[in-house]
C-alpha cells in the first residue's frame, strides 16, 4: 500500500490523509465530461435512431443497422442454454435470494386509506430501464440486482440497456437477463443509449426510470435527464471501508480490499484498525496477494491512487472517520459488529462480522448490490423496491357527523392560511365547502 498513516492524531488530520478519496470526480475533467455529454444528449433527442447508431457505432464499435437496435427476447433464452449447469444453477439461486428479500420489503410498503389524517398509495412504474456497464468485467450480477427487484415491485416493462460493441453482448449477461425476466434487451449503452431511453426512438420507448451503474459520463447523462426521467442516484466509482480491531484476519482484509480495487483505477479501498500489528500484516497480505491477482495491475494502480490504512486509537473514532467517508460498502470486521453498526449513520450497505465479505453482497445475499457512493450515502439509499414505485397522497372527505367539525376546522384553517399568503381564490374554494354542525 501507498500510505500507512499510524496514530491518526483526529479526524482533520485523517480528512488531510483522505483528501484524494474525497475529490474523487471533482477534477477538471469534470467539465469537459458535462459538455461531451450534453452534446450527445442533444444529437439522439433531435437524432434518435439515426444520431444513436452513429455514436453507438463511434463510441462502442457497434456495426449493427436499425433492426439491430433491439434484441428478441428469446436471446436470453438461448444464451441460457449455453451456458454450464453450475453457472446456470448460481445465477438461479442469485436472482432467487434477491426476489425473496424484495417480496418481503414489498410487503412492508403498504397502502393507507384516506382517513381523517390522510392517506398513502403505491403504484409500480410502467417502464424502467436497466443500464449494466460494458468494459474490462462482465456484470450479469448488475441485471440480476436491478431487474429482479423491479419485477417484484410490479413494473410493467423492464428492459436492460448495455454496450454490445464488435463482439455483441457476452452470453452470460443475456442469460442473465432471462434469469430475471427482462422484457426487452437493447445493445446499445453510453450516454446515447441513455438519451435515447429518455426521450425515445423509433425503436427504443420512452422510459419512466433508468437506473444502475455506470461510468463518469453515464452518471453525468443521468444527472442531466433527471426531471425527464427519474433515476436512482448518481454513482460514482466504487469504494470499500473496513473497520478492524485485533480480532481480524489479515488475509482476509487484504482479499476484501483486492476486490474492490480490483473493479477500475478510480475505485477506493481503505482498512481503518485500532491494531498497529493488523496494519502491518494487512500491507505484507497486499503484496503477497497482488503478485497472482490477474488483475493487478488496476487493483495496485487503483490502491496507489486511492487506498489508505490508518491506525487510529479506537474502534469508535474509525466508525467516526467512516462517516466521514460515507462509503458504499463497510465491512465491520470487529468482535461486536451489532453494537459497532448502531454508531454508523452513513453507509451504503453494512457487513456484520468478518464471516460475510463484500463480495457475498455483490452477487447473492439479497439485498440490491446498486448502493450510493463517493459520499452520497450521508443521503442516499440504495436501490430497493421503493426505486421502482412512486407514493400518491390520498386525501378525502372523512364523513360521518362526528367529523364534521373536524373538517369545518381544515377548512376554516386553510382559508385564514391563504389569504395570509394572498391567495383569495384558494380561500374562496375553502370558505365553499365549510359546513356547520345541525
Amino acid at each position: 500500500m501507498k500510505t500507512i498513516a499510524h496514530h491518526v492524531r483526529n479526524i482533520d488530520h485523517a480528512r488531510d490523509i483522505l483528501a484524494p478519496i474525497l475529490a474523487r470526480g471533482k477534477d477538471e475533467e469534470a467539465r469537459s465530461v458535462r459538455e461531451r455529454v450534453s452534446e450527445i444528449i442533444a444529437s439522439v433527442r433531435t437524432g434518435k435512431n439515426a444520431a444513436l447508431l452513429d455514436w453507438a457505432g463511434r463510441l462502442d464499435g457497434f456495426s449493427g443497422k436499425e433492426k439491430d437496435l433491439e434484441l428478441s427476447r428469446e436471446a436470453g433464452a438461448r444464451a441460457w442454454t449455453t451456458l454450464a449447469p453450475p453457472l446456470q444453477e448460481a445465477l438461479a439461486y442469485a436472482a432467487q435470494r434477491i426476489r425473496s428479500t424484495h417480496e418481503i420489503a414489498r410487503k412492508a410498503l403498504v397502502d393507507l386509506p384516506a382517513g381523517p389524517r390522510g392517506g398513502m398509495r403505491w403504484t409500480p412504474l410502467d417502464r424502467v430501464a436497466v443500464y449494466v456497464p460494458g468494459g474490462t468485467a462482465l456484470y450479469p450480477s448488475t441485471v440480476l440486482m436491478t431487474a429482479t427487484v423491479a419485477r417484484v415491485a410490479g413494473v410493467r416493462e423492464i428492459s436492460v440497456l448495455t454496450p454490445a460493441g464488435p463482439e455483441g453482448i457476452a452470453p452470460v449477461v443475456l442469460a442473465a437477463c432471462h434469469a430475471a425476466s427482462v422484457d426487452r434487451i437493447f445493445p446499445v449503452g453510453g450516454v446515447h443509449g441513455i438519451a435515447a431511453l429518455a426521450f425515445g426512438t423509433e425503436t427504443l420507448p420512452a422510459v419512466d426510470a433508468i437506473v444502475g451503474p455506470g461510468n463518469r459520463y453515464v452518471a453525468e447523462a443521468k444527472r442531466q435527464l433527471y426531471g425527464t426521467i427519474a433515476i436512482d442516484m448518481i454513482a460514482g466509482p466504487t469504494e470499500v471501508v473496513i473497520v478492524a480491531d485485533r480480532t481480524a484476519r489479515a488475509d482476509w482484509i487484504a482479499a476484501d480490499l483486492l476486490a474492490q480495487a480490483e473493479h477500475d483505477l478510480q475505485a477506493s479501498a481503505v482498512l481503518l484498525t485500532d491494531a498497529p500489528e493488523l496494519a502491518a500484516a494487512v500491507s505484507e497480505e497486499l503484496e503477497r496477494q497482488l503478485l497472482t491477482l490477474p488483475r493487478e495491475k488496476i487493483a495496485r494502480g487503483s490502491l496507489e491512487r486511492f487506498g489508505a490504512i490508518l491506525v487510529l486509537d479506537s474502534v469508535a473514532e474509525a466508525l467516526r472517520i467512516s462517516d466521514l467517508l460515507a462509503p458504499e460498502h463497510l465491512e465491520l470486521c470487529v468482535a461486536n459488529p451489532e453494537i459497532a453498526a448502531r454508531q454508523v449513520k452513513n453507509a451504503g450497505a453494512i457487513f456484520l462480522g468478518s464471516g460475510v465479505p463484500e463480495a457475498a453482497g455483490d452477487y447473492c445475499y439479497g439485498p440490491s448490490h446498486v448502493l450510493p457512493t463517493n459520499g452520497t450515502a450521508r443521503f442516499a439509499s440504495p436501490v430497493g423496491i421503493e426505486t421502482f414505485m412512486k407514493r400518491t397522497s390520498l386525501v378525502g372527505d372523512p364523513g360521518g357527523a362526528e367529523t364534521i367539525g373536524e373538517l369545518d376546522r381544515i377548512l376554516e384553517v386553510s382559508e385564514i392560511l391563504a389569504r395570509a399568503e394572498g391567495l383569495e381564490g384558494h380561500a374562496r374554494s375553502a370558505a365553499l365547502r365549510r359546513r356547520k354542525p345541525a
